[in-house]
This record gives C-alpha cells, structure tokens and sequence, in this order.
C-alpha cells in the first residue's frame, strides 16, 4: 500500500510540473493570477578589475525589478596612490587617463521559460569644453555571439538589446567590457543595467 501511494504521489507531482509548462492550447492546468511573475537569476558576477571601474560584489537584481540587474561601480580612491576607483577617465590629478573593465555572468531562465531578450543601458557624464578630447567604447559578447554596443566622445550613455527568441536558451552567459580615454577632459560612467524578457518554452521543446 506504501509504495502505491508513493508512486501515485510521484505521478502527481511529474502531473502538475508538466502541466505548468504546457500552455492552454495543451488542456493544461492554468496558472493562478495571484502567481509570482516568472524571474530569472544572474549567477557567477565577476570583473576583470578588482578594486577599480565595475564592481562585482555590489552588483545585484533590482528590487523593484527582479529581471534586471543593476551594475554596481567602485568608490573611493587607492590608499597608496590616491588615484580615483569609479569608472571614469579624466585629465585631472588623481585620476586614470585610461580606465577599461569586463564584467561578466551568466543568466538562468526559471523553469519553464526561456530567454528572450537581453538589454544593457548605460549613462554617464563627460566634460563638453571645446578643448576637451577623451573617448570610450562599449563591446559585449552575448551567448557566445560578439556585438558592438556604440563608441562616444563625451557622452557615454547608450544602449543595446539582443534577440534570442529563435534559440530558446535557457541559459545565457554575458560580458561587457567598457572602454574609456581622456587627453584633456574627463568621461565617466555613472550608471549601467542589464535586462531580461522572459517567454514561456513551447510544449514541444520540454523534456517530459
């Protein structure tokens, strides 16, 4: 009588896991209005420059936004040199003509769903004095695929969003490397995210 049991509890269990996955057209159970938006993780967060430029261990989700992940950046200045740690290039004493950083993670689709879409934003502010003369960069490689997110002189906000519906990836690893330079002047980035779309996977693409 136990391992009957069991064993209906199981298939109850494997029941319902497959029914939520499967969508209306496929008589599947429905999900209830009040349940939880589907969120994706970002795991694995590191950078290339410890102590400088992008921070890892400051990165996190958004509270308001779970699906997106706010990039966090160095403060301060270095004990020994005095020289600045946030992400920018400047002229100025005590600071980086040149400053360059990668931050990379990958993200995790919840059950279910895969990715859709991943968009990464930037803003910042740069000197607009006619002598000023600095410059950046902003590359990423996206599922193993390379992209050219745009180049700036003073102004390095911009953004960038890639398409992986046709994949259905489930698990997408990410990169981002930023690239700033200043003779004269100064250019700084202030503020970065990434963000996730989510789509159910289709009936035909889980495993039963």
């Amino acid at each position: 009588m136990w391992h009957t049991r069991q064993t209906y509890a199981i298939g109850v269990a494997v029941f319902l896991l497959g029914s939520a996955c499967t969508g209306p057209g496929e008589h599947a159970m429905q999900v209830p209005p009040e349940a939880p938006a589907p969120t994706a993780r970002y795991v694995g967060i590191s950078d290339a420059v410890p102590l400088n430029f992008f921070d890892a261990n400051t990165s996190a989700p958004d509270p308001s936004d779970p699906n997106s992940l706010v990039i966090g950046f160095d403060t301060g200045s270095d004990p020994t040199t005095l020289i600045a740690r946030d992400f920018r290039a400047s002229a100025l004493p005590f600071s980086h003509r040149a400053a360059m950083d990668t931050i990379s993670f990958t993200i995790e689709a919840p059950a279910c769903y895969f990715i859709s879409k991943v968009t990464y934003t930037q803003q910042g502010i740069g000197a607009t004095e006619r002598t000023s003369v600095s410059a950046g960069g902003a590359t990423w490689v996206v599922a193993g695929v390379p992209g050219n997110l745009g180049v700036f002189s003073d102004d390095p906000s911009l953004s960038g969003t890639v398409d992986l519906s046709s994949l259905r990836l489930t698990s997408v690893p990410v990169s981002i490397t930023v690239s700033l330079f200043a003779s004269t002047g100064s250019v700084a980035v202030t503020d970065a995210s990434v963000h996730v779309e989510l789509l159910p996977l289709p009936p035909d693409s889980i495993a039963p």
